[in-house]
């Protein structure tokens, strides 16, 4: 129920923003998906990094036959994506149909670099697996 109530809550929020602010509105969602997305090259790109240096990577439950091609069809994809999602929906560009996804995320890879240099390495525990 609490989880439940805190969507709740949080897409009312959404919809006030909406209310007041499209281009806000906006920014939100873009963000959402422009993140989701470079959060995804990261790993496809350091596994394919291994697997063409030979290297041997601990499979889990199933293995892909084409696993490199695979990956480097998702990492081309996620870079066009990438280029293209930052882009203002309609030319000119104004204040009131600018995509202010890219500013953000750099302003929140900026905030993230700035928290773990400063306090973040000093708090961070690296997990261990217990084993029963």
């Amino acid at each position: 129920m609490n989880a439940l109530g805190l969507v709740c809550v949080f897409s009312f929020l959404l919809a006030i923003i909406y209310l007041i602010s499209t281009t806000a509105f906006n920014a939100i969602v873009s963000l959402q998906a422009f993140s989701l997305n470079v959060s995804y090259i990261p790993p496809i790109l350091f596994i394919t990094l291994k697997k063409l240096r030979g290297q041997h990577i601990e499979y889990g439950v199933f293995k892909l036959r084409y696993g490199i091609a695979v990956n480097l069809v998702a990492l081309g994809y996620l870079f066009f994506i990438i280029i293209w999602i930052p882009f203002p929906s309609e030319l000119p560009v104004t204040g009131n149909n600018m995509n202010y996804a890219g500013p953000l995320l750099g302003a929140l890879i900026i905030a993230a670099l700035l928290d773990w240099t400063i306090s973040g390495r000093k708090r961070f525990k690296i997990p261990v697996a217990h084993i029963l």
